[in-house]
């Protein structure tokens, strides 16, 4: 069920303790905050404190069949690693107990199958969905580590966080912005840990107003009112 509608914001925007940056990882969630790094194995254990905004890396704000108009405007913005954008599965796959029923669900309503990397991270993101609300819209926001860091980096490309020479510069950013952190975390790879920063990176730019919201223009939403956007 999801959680009852929090109160009115009672941090102050120079309150930066209060954002949290949230990456998925092999044993649940990696929340980062400005006191360093913590494992989480429930989305509940971060949404459930008094924080002020939590960014994720995960898609909230699931089609209908529609396009979410912030995937290909990400994708644009990261040429051309914009593969790191993985198509968002359709509302309808929460139901499916298999890849070939989720990609069988996916086509009924799109015409187009899921992919591999999007099953992956679907119990994540139902995970997400069963207890978020529209209300909590500007709370709890949608991020991308990869974003974050093409645009800490003032625009410039990046190698592959798969690279010694991606986590290497991505370190060196995250350190810039946070001070020097440790990346060792017990059930997480030292890039989980670095893009948890980065999305706390973002959720700290939503705090003070000074992001950039994807897409650009008119917003959209889902069926049930959540934002389809990612937060820069």
């Amino acid at each position: 069920m999801p959680r009852s509608v929090r109160p009115e914001r009672r941090h102050a925007l120079s309150d930066l303790s209060a954002c949290a940056g949230v990456d998925g990882c092999a044993n649940g969630w990696v929340v980062a905050t400005v006191s360093g790094i913590e494992i989480v194995t429930a989305i509940t254990d971060v949404l459930d404190r008094d924080l002020a905004v939590i960014g994720i890396d995960m898609p909230m704000g699931l089609p209908n069949g529609e396009l979410r108009r912030c995937e290909p405007e990400a994708r644009r913005y990261l040429s051309p690693r914009g593969s790191t954008i993985f198509p968002t599965p359709a509302r309808a796959c929460l139901d499916a107990h298999s890849y070939l029923d989720a990609c069988a669900l996916s086509f009924d309503v799109s015409g187009k199958k899921i992919s591999k990397q999007s099953w992956a991270i679907m119990p994540k993101i139902a995970e997400i969905d069963r207890v978020i609300t529209a209300n909590d819209s500007e709370r709890i926001i949608e991020v991308h580590p990869e974003c974050a860091f093409l645009t800490m980096n003032d625009g410039r490309r990046l190698p592959s966080k798969h690279t010694l020479e991606g986590l290497t510069i991505r370190a060196a950013l995250i350190q810039r912005e946070f001070g020097p952190v440790d990346t060792r975390a017990r059930g997480a790879k030292a890039d989980d840990v670095l893009d948890a920063y980065a999305a706390l990176w973002s959720t700290r730019r939503f705090h003070l107003g000074t992001h950039m919201v994807m897409p650009a223009g008119e917003p959209q939403f889902d069926e049930r009112g959540l934002p389809m956007r990612i937060i820069v």
